[in-house]
């Protein structure tokens, strides 16, 4: 089979390998579409993200949909045939956070594209059968590959337990904001301020539910922001941009008492803010690391419409031009948003 191997920052390789067997509780998966996420892109330039450092030829790619066409001996919720959606990463299911739950924070989960686990670019791929989930017919292979990070904006909705009515920003608008900004909305978020610096990207912010939408390299975010909510400030703050300046725009412009969730990964180690408004505000500030217990509903919240994924969808390659792919997403050309592969 084919697959695209990254050897080194800016090294991806379309290269043959042997496909995959699988053993009695998998599934073997004919990849029918991928997402190009932002750690893809970490990884493509730097050759790392956050702690994950590529130290061998590795295939990446999270973001997948595909078609079952082998299933283990114990395998029964799905069947050869099948299109699924799948959950990228395989936990043991027998430490303290598995049994607890919160399974995305298993320390021997197995991700697809984090070294050294190889991910969705190729043709074939095994997968736990526990983490796919069967998609409907009113959703495409390439709606199934962003029900990934969907998931991750449901996860930070879920974290902060918004409540109806909620007064929310979300600082960054590509795919996860973007998501983030529609799971607010469909969990009860009554005003949604939208934040980013390219303007393509705030005009389809608008379009799936941004109440006011600012661009925080020509105007003063934290000024906008406190004139649209009369001073108050804003009831949750999601910040998904991985923005120093924007983290410390979080601070200033959520109201006493709120919350941020951040969900944006920081391109350096440590960042400079006022600790202080931390405390004299009683703010809360959740981590958002991944999902767990969130595909099932994001697939149901896509199907039933309340979810909009195709307006997303800006760009499509073949496996064969997978470094065009990436050079769309780097260099921004043709406004892209979401940038899918379908090997």
């Amino acid at each position: 089979m084919k697959a695209a191997l990254l050897y080194k920052p800016y090294d991806l390789r379309i290269e043959e390998m042997d496909i995959p067997e699988i053993g009695p509780n998998e599934v073997l998966l004919r990849i029918r579409a991928v997402g190009i996420c932002g750690s893809d892109v970490h990884f493509y330039r730097t050759g790392r993200c956050g702690s994950f450092v590529v130290k061998e030829p590795l295939v990446l790619g999270h973001e997948a949909s595909g078609e079952v066409v082998e299933v283990g001996e114990n395998v029964t919720n799905v069947k050869k045939g099948d299109r699924v959606a799948i959950e990228p990463g395989f936990p043991c299911g027998f430490c303290f956070y598995c049994k607890s739950g919160k399974y995305n924070l298993c320390p021997n989960v197995k991700f697809y594209g984090a070294p050294p686990i190889h991910g969705a670019f190729r043709e074939y791929a095994p997968a736990h059968a526990a983490f796919v989930y069967k998609l409907p017919e009113n959703l495409s292979f390439e709606e199934g590959a962003l029900i990934e990070p969907l998931a991750v904006g449901m996860q930070g909705v879920r974290r902060c337990q918004l409540e109806d009515g909620s007064i929310v920003a979300i600082l960054g608008c590509g795919p996860v904001g973007l998501l983030t900004l529609q799971a607010a909305k469909a969990s009860g978020a009554g005003y949604a301020i939208a934040t980013d610096l390219l303007d393509y990207r705030l005009e389809l912010a608008e379009k799936l539910g941004a109440d006011v939408t600012i661009n925080a390299g020509k105007e003063d975010v934290v000024k906008k922001v406190m004139e649209v909510t009369d001073g108050r400030g804003v009831d949750v703050v999601f910040e998904v941009s991985g923005s120093e300046k924007a983290f410390r725009d979080a601070l200033r412009i959520v109201r006493p008492g709120g919350s941020i969730v951040q969900i944006g990964i920081f391109e350096k180690e440590e960042i400079s803010f006022d600790p202080a408004l931390i405390v004299d505000k009683e703010l809360t500030i959740y981590g958002v690391f991944r999902y767990a217990n969130a595909y099932e509903p994001a697939i149901r919240l896509v199907s039933s419409g309340k979810i909009k994924l195709r307006p997303l969808i800006t760009h499509t390659f073949p496996l064969d031009e997978i470094v065009r792919a990436f050079e769309v997403v780097i260099k921004k050309e043709g406004n892209p948003i979401k940038v899918i592969v379908r090997p």
